[in-house]
């Protein structure tokens, strides 16, 4: 039973195949028809016309939403604000480290650092870089 089945669905397949071939070749064939008609140069495809359905092409210019322009506005002042809060908290942890090894350090001696005082000037080292290139951009 079913390889049956199998072979109603090809043929079935194949049928529809052939209705969707005979229908397209109906509409274009007509092109064939007037492309002989004119003497062998095809219709130039319709143009779209500007309208609220359609799209602008590439060589007209987008046209400008106020209301998108102001919440990009508003987000780049979000994204702005933020910035300045995260710099200000990284630039008050890095006077805070600097405090902590400038007391480490006091409580050293000459001849022996710790590796505590070692791995917060590295701590110092990397926040002071991250600071850096965050202002920059």
């Amino acid at each position: 039973m079913r390889p049956r089945r199998i072979s109603q669905m090809v043929r079935v397949g194949v049928l529809s195949t052939g209705v969707l071939v005979a229908v397209a070749g109906v509409r274009s064939g007509s092109g064939v028809v007037e492309a002989q008609r004119t003497g062998g140069q095809p219709k130039p495809p319709p143009t779209l016309q500007n309208g609220p359905t359609t799209l602008p092409t590439l060589d007209q210019p987008m046209p400008i939403d106020p209301m998108r322009t102001h919440m990009d506005q508003e987000r780049m002042k979000a994204m702005n604000d933020d910035r300045q809060k995260r710099l200000a908290a990284d630039v008050d942890r890095l006077m805070e480290l600097t405090n902590q090894l400038k007391s480490d350090l006091d409580k050293t001696n000459k001849d022996e650092l710790s590796v505590v005082v070692i791995r917060k000037a590295a701590e110092i080292e990397k926040l002071a870089h991250d600071v850096q290139s965050r202002m920059k951009n």
